[in-house]
């Protein structure tokens, strides 16, 4: 493992919108097949095995960079820079399923150029360079010299990408003269200006140039909320941004704006067969029995679940969820283009794709995988062409635009609970200002989103238990639940409690029970009758209860003057009831909009039509990377003691914070920290951490600490700077977004990287 050695952190500010630059044109894409073993996609035979992740970079100036040289002792797995083929500018795809394409060297000219050709780490049975040996020489005595003068300390040996704060009145290092064949320019970050260059410039969509602004490259905005129990999608046009609802699905008995979230595979293998109601309508047939019917695989992303059981068939998250997004995109991309001319296609759509506040950054890198897999988008695509946009963040701009109708002022605040199927989100906003032209409000976050698993789907979990038990004696058909579960969905669930102090729920024919009665357990003539007390206590009022609690704990945090129940289970009338009565005050409104079921969906497609309109975050956990800091003696255990390349005695295995929970994070800003490193020309590996511990972690080896995963900084080919010599990098992460990004400043050039994420 690397190790970053902490420096000093500042602040930043980028300004948003495009760069310059042209993009790739992209086109109707078809969905992307699964590897030809189902599930599993394996890499080349000439990469290593998976035990690092695959990265790619590029500089912001356009050209790749190559990957990183072999390596016996860095730079990667098995002595291959990233994990790609010898001398790599390849690139395999990733492990799961999001595989980067191959790249080539930049040009150079320098004898240190890195690429396949000019190689200074030594590969098995060739001979080095003679001044690499003479280096290598000076190194080993410099190396016994630093263990006589520290005690047996060892020195980091010279191979190390091993980074270390700036020494004390320390000379600036000077910038190296600029190099004509160099791939590296200093630029201002753009998120998708990277991806835009990967595949060169100025390439066409759909018939005309990329230009680097999404408002211009992309008329047409498409949000998918990808549900746990139904799926929505909705659209709009730039120039004309009335947004419409996808209504028509394959086999629907009646217009509605979402599709079941469910997917149809063979009972003895994971072959993906159909989607949605389809799906649904095979499971009501004697063919039921050859098949599976997988629901609610989105929960497979929730990392704050203890105990989550595996897909069924081997059947993995990501397979699941590409699955099924790549026909739901085909069909509403069908329709949507029912409503343009024949010079607008699939290729001139940006996309909003919602997500769980309280989703790692792990899922969220899945689900950007999963639309690349399901024909959404291209890996070359500009990555502004996919926004990942927090579902509550989706709420609170549907809320906005009812703000006149609710009375939201300038600098009030208000909480949204979007209640969806799967998961229960909650976050505070603050109104910062109205737009006068538009009507749009800017918001702010002012609490730290959080939320949990406690949806309306187990609702439908502890009804499904109760009704077992009920029925244990009577062996019901795959068919016979199916029927009894849609009639608790749609009948019994909207009007709980009722008036009177039972329900019936009817039931299907039952084996072995012709006349449909059974009195002991309440069954006469085919209804069952429930008591709603029985119900309160066995399957509503827990689920409920958790809801409760997650507001309470967000409004310990702060006041609030309105708040809004969205999401199919925020528009349950007995969740209004318990929620209005133990939070409504004369200075608190509980509302539930209009079209509740669709806010997250409509307020995406604002979001993606109004960005930037979220003008700051609330970091949610401690964010890190592995540092060598001050050993404070009496405090850090000897284990850990290690000797800097300036003879300073450092502690290994620091967290180095980057960003603390609670911490409000501008858009657009980034922090940045200074490292020195002598590792040249070879990338530097920055491994990201993440911590929820109450407590700022000291190590990141701690138990609440998790790697999330490996940024790499590829180094500027500089015309005759010598292997192992200084470099100053800083070191800048940005948090104020959705999704976590880097760059680095090498040399007074302006590099980036893209992280593969931990698992």
């Amino acid at each position: 493992m690397k190790k970053f050695f902490g420096g000093k952190s500042t602040k930043d500010k980028r300004p948003n919108g495009p760069a310059p630059g042209s993009s790739t044109p992209p086109q109707a894409h078809t969905q992307l097949p699964r590897p030809s073993n189902g599930h599993q996609q394996q890499p080349p035979a000439t990469t290593p095995p998976p035990a690092a992740a695959t990265m790619h970079f590029t500089s912001l100036a356009g050209t790749p960079a190559a990957g990183p040289q072999p390596s016996q002792n860095g730079g990667g797995q098995n002595g291959y820079g990233n994990g790609g083929a010898p001398g790599g500018g390849g690139y395999p795809p990733s492990s799961v399923g999001g595989g980067y394409p191959s790249v080539s060297a930049p040009p150079s000219s320098a004898p240190y150029g890195y690429n396949a050709q000019q190689q200074h780490s030594q590969y098995p049975g060739m001979p080095q360079p003679h001044h690499l040996q003479q280096q290598q020489l000076h190194q080993q005595q410099q190396q016994q010299h630093h263990q006589q003068q520290h005690g047996g300390i060892p020195a980091p040996p010279s191979s190390s990408n091993a980074m270390y704060p700036p020494r004390q009145q320390q000379a600036p290092v000077p910038s190296p003269p600029p190099s004509s064949g160099n791939a590296y320019q200093a630029s201002t970050y753009n998120p998708g200006y990277m991806a835009a260059h990967v595949q060169g410039a100025g390439q066409s969509n759909g018939g005309s140039k990329l230009t680097g602004d999404p408002k211009e490259d992309y008329p047409i905005v498409m949000a998918i909320d990808f549900g746990t129990t139904f799926t929505g999608c909705a659209f709009a046009f730039r120039k004309d941004p009335e947004i419409q609802e996808i209504i028509t699905w394959p086999k629907q008995a009646y217009q509605y704006p979402k599709v079941p979230t469910i997917s149809l595979y063979k009972l003895d293998s994971p072959d993906f067969l159909d989607w949605g109601y389809p799906a649904r309508a095979v499971m009501m047939t004697p063919n039921a029995k050859k098949h599976l019917l997988l629901s609610k695989f989105k929960l497979q992303l929730d990392d704050q679940q203890e105990h989550i059981e595996p897909l069924p068939l081997g059947i993995k998250p990501l397979d699941a969820i590409s699955d099924y997004l790549g026909k739901f995109h085909s069909h509403v991309v069908k329709e949507a283009m029912k409503n343009f001319g024949s010079t607008y296609d699939q290729s001139h759509i940006q996309y909003c794709l919602t997500v769980p506040a309280m989703w790692s950054d792990r899922a969220k890198h899945v689900m950007r995988l999963a639309a690349v897999r399901a024909g959404m988008i291209r890996e070359e695509d500009p990555a502004h062409r996919l926004i990942i946009v927090s579902e509550p963040e989706a709420a609170a701009m549907y809320c906005q635009s009812k703000g006149d109708q609710f009375n939201l002022q300038k600098h009030d605040r208000f909480l949204i609970c979007d209640a969806g199927g799967g998961t229960v989100d909650l976050i505070v906003f603050e109104v910062v200002d109205v737009n006068p032209e538009t009507g749009i409000r800017s918001l702010r976050e002012v609490t730290r989103g959080h939320g949990a698993s406690c949806g309306s789907a187990f609702l439908d979990a502890n009804m499904e238990k109760l009704l077992r038990e009920k029925f244990q004696k009577y062996p019901l058909t795959p068919m016979g639940w199916g029927t009894i579960m849609d009639t608790f969905v749609n009948q019994t669930k909207p009007i709980f409690p009722g008036t009177d102090p039972e329900m019936y729920l009817q039931v299907p024919n039952i084996p072995n029970l012709p006349d449909a009665n059974d009195l002991d357990i309440g069954l006469e003539d085919g209804m069952l009758k429930l008591m709603v007390s029985e119900l309160h206590e066995r399957v509503f009022d827990p689920v409920v209860k958790d809801v409760l609690d997650l507001i309470e704990h967000q409004l310990k945090q702060t006041h609030c003057e309105a708040i809004f129940l969205v999401g199919g289970f925020g528009s349950s009338r007995y969740l209004f009831d318990r929620v209005t009565a133990q939070f409504a005050t004369s200075g608190r409104q509980v509302r539930v909009p209009p079209r509740a079921e669709l806010a997250v969906v409509r307020g995406a497609v604002t979001y993606g039509l109004h960005q930037g309109s979220i003008i700051s975050r609330v970091a949610r956990r401690w964010y890190g990377v592995d540092s060598a800091m001050d050993f404070v003696q009496g405090v850090d255990p000897e284990e850990k003691k290690t000797l800097s390349r300036d003879g300073t005695t450092r502690c290994k295995d620091r967290f180095s914070v980057y960003i603390h929970p609670g911490q409000s994070v501008a858009l657009g800003e980034c922090v940045t920290k200074k490292y020195m490193t002598w590792c040249y020309p070879r990338p530097l590996d920055c491994p990201l951490y993440v911590s929820d511990s109450a407590e700022e972690p000291r190590y990141v080896d701690e138990p609440s600490v998790k790697k999330l995963g490996d940024f790499q900084i590829p180094m500027p080919d500089i015309p005759g700077m010598m292997p192992g010599s200084e470099v100053l990098v800083e070191v800048k992460m940005h948090f104020g977004e959705t999704e976590v990004r880097a760059e680095a400043l090498v040399l007074g050039q302006t590099v980036t990287a893209v992280c593969q994420w931990v698992g």
